[in-house]
């Protein structure tokens, strides 16, 4: 890994590459359809998380309007679980590109 010639010290880049060499064995440059694919994948995360975010927006409110601390809680519980669903299949769609599965 590259390193830089003044201070010996790697860049966050080569230290989060080299973490994923070590996870995933070494990794192949990627094509242009892979970047392709992957630059689709994280337009359609993007676009269902503004999506989601609309959604609980109205949710949010409503929750707020009734007056009940627990129904905003679970509304806001069910926004997380919702958006982190949405990032982590979009992750693992991604990784599955990289692999040459996608």
């Amino acid at each position: 890994m590259a390193t830089d010639k003044k201070s010996g010290m790697k860049s966050a880049y080569d230290l989060a590459m080299e973490r994923l060499e070590k996870r995933d064995g070494k990794l192949a440059p990627l094509s242009l359809e892979q970047k392709k694919e992957i630059a689709e994948e994280e337009n359609k995360a993007k676009a269902r998380i503004a999506e989601v975010e609309i959604m609980f927006t109205q949710k949010l409110q409503a929750a707020l309007e009734s007056g009940k601390p627990e129904e905003l809680e679970e509304v806001e519980r069910q926004k997380r679980s919702e958006l982190e669903r949405i990032r982590n299949r979009a992750e693992a769609n991604k990784d599955s590109i990289r692999r040459g599965h996608g």
